[in-house]
């Protein structure tokens, strides 16, 4: 019996993890972006993780966005049929081709508010200055899927931002002490 539970589970892990990624398809006309990171589903724009549960063909989630479909794979793509019927047909999508590297304007999200540019660099190097004469902040940037953390050794402050890929925007709770919400969005030009 201890065999049959083994060789169950390896096979429970081995179709998780050809779920792990990200999958985009259409389902009523809007796109649906699912992705996988371990233990860990999201539906792109919700605000909390899923709970979730896979079996060897179904998939029930459970969350901002709550669903139960049966799921299949075939050429290369993920097939999830509802229970209307309907079947999506899901592309896996690698790594989105944005560098976060770049400009960025926003406000700080203060009383006032005040104008205010990000310039971010590979290697981990950014920078930033109030956009009302303000000298430039020099600091470090590091990135853990979504969420964005700056260090800025001269005031020893945090930024944390949330980056909204499909808005092109990070998103801060807050930026300098006493701020409120601020919300930076790229600039091509």
């Amino acid at each position: 019996m201890r065999p049959i539970l083994l060789a169950a589970l390896a096979a429970l892990a081995l179709q998780a993890a050809t779920l792990s990624g990200r999958w985009v398809g259409l389902h009523r006309g809007q796109t649906l972006n699912l992705e996988f990171y371990g233990d860990t589903m999201l539906v792109v724009n919700d605000q909390y993780p899923l709970n979730y549960r896979v079996t060897r063909d179904s998939l029930i989630a459970t969350g901002d966005t709550s669903f139960a479909v049966r799921y299949w794979f075939s050429y290369g793509r993920l097939l999830l049929e509802t229970k209307d019927g309907a079947v999506i047909t899901m592309a896996q999508q690698g790594p989105l081709a944005r560098p976060l590297t770049g400009r960025w304007l926003g406000e700080l999200g203060t009383a006032m508010p005040t104008p205010a540019e990000l310039l971010i660099y590979a290697g981990g190097v950014a920078r930033w200055r109030k956009l009302t004469g303000g000298g430039w902040q020099d600091g470090e940037w590091e990135r853990e899927s979504r969420i964005i953390t700056f260090f800025w050794p001269a005031d020893s402050t945090d930024w944390v931002g949330h980056y909204d890929v499909e808005g092109n925007s990070i998103v801060f709770e807050h930026t300098v002490p006493g701020s409120g919400p601020a919300i930076f969005k790229r600039v091509f030009r």
